[in-house]
């Protein structure tokens, strides 16, 4: 148990049952380690929103269950997916909720991109996905697409925009990335961190067995590329190390790679976080 967490809290509680969806999540109730908490209802993450006959990663939206999605009261969904992506899966989110929905892309591991590892294992490029290189995949985001991550905390910290949301296509690298970097720089513990990125693989368990068809007859193992669909805690242990070390902490991060102020990320703090409930 962290110093100051909630005994009853429970990360995987965060999850929200909304039908046609797996991964969206309410990220209120972490603590910080200052005392404080994430405010719920302002702040969530989440797996793309789309239309029926989209991929399987994605969740489906539907008017019938549109009461679930008007609980969330979003004004804004920042969307991390690249334009490709977006053309080939077009967002329903801004349909379902009435929210604003801004594109801040993020194009590793998305086709056409030097870390396209899927396609690698297609083509016969590579024949293995493991934990080491995921970590060197989430390296190499932080490295190149600083200035999007900068402009994921400057909306987060402005109330006019709250609550807000998060998502990516799956919910779990570009989403899990940049959340396990804002939760950190707000004070949760490291532990509740890595759980929450880690929550990914729980929600959407066994994804790899849906591409087993692919792979056969390439030589690939399903359990040498299972990382690549998964969360491990490891990876975001050894990226948040990285972090320390190459930046000197998630705050350092923002501050000195992404152009933030002190003032940003105290508004940051001002915006998602509130007095304990505990």
């Amino acid at each position: 148990m962290s110093p100051g967490a909630d005994p009853h809290f429970d990360p995987a509680s965060t999850r929200l049952s909304i039908p046609g969806t797996a991964n969206v999540r309410d990220l209120g109730g972490y603590p910080t380690i200052d005392g404080r908490e994430v405010v719920r209802g302002r702040f969530f993450r989440s797996e793309a929103l789309s239309y029926p006959g989209a991929g399987e990663a994605l969740g489906i939206w539907d008017a019938a269950h549109r009461e679930h999605f008007d609980k969330l009261r979003l004004r804004t969904v920042i969307d991390l997916r690249a334009p490709k992506e977006n053309q080939i899966e077009p967002s329903a989110w801004e349909e379902a909720t009435g929210a604003r929905v801004i594109s801040l892309p993020i194009l590793e591991g998305g086709d056409g991109s030097d870390t396209y590892f899927f396609g690698d294992l297609l083509s016969g490029k590579s024949t293995s996905f493991l934990i080491p290189d995921m970590v060197v995949f989430y390296e190499t985001t932080l490295r190149r697409q600083s200035k999007v991550l900068g402009e994921v905390v400057r909306l987060l910290a402005d109330k006019v925009n709250a609550p807000a949301l998060v998502h990516c296509s799956a919910g779990k690298d570009r989403t899990g990335i940049t959340v396990a970097m804002v939760l950190d720089a707000l004070g949760v513990p490291r532990d509740l961190v890595v759980e929450d990125y880690a929550l990914t693989q729980q929600f959407r368990p066994n994804r790899v067995a849906s591409y087993a068809d692919l792979f056969d007859g390439l030589g690939v193992a399903l359990d040498d590329v299972r990382v690549l669909f998964e969360s491990p805690p490891e990876a975001m242990e050894a990226t948040l190390a990285h972090v320390d070390e190459e930046y000197g902490g998630s705050r350092s991060y923002f501050l000195e790679v992404c152009g933030l102020t002190d003032a940003d990320l105290d508004a940051l703090g001002d915006n998602l976080l509130g007095p304990s409930a505990h």
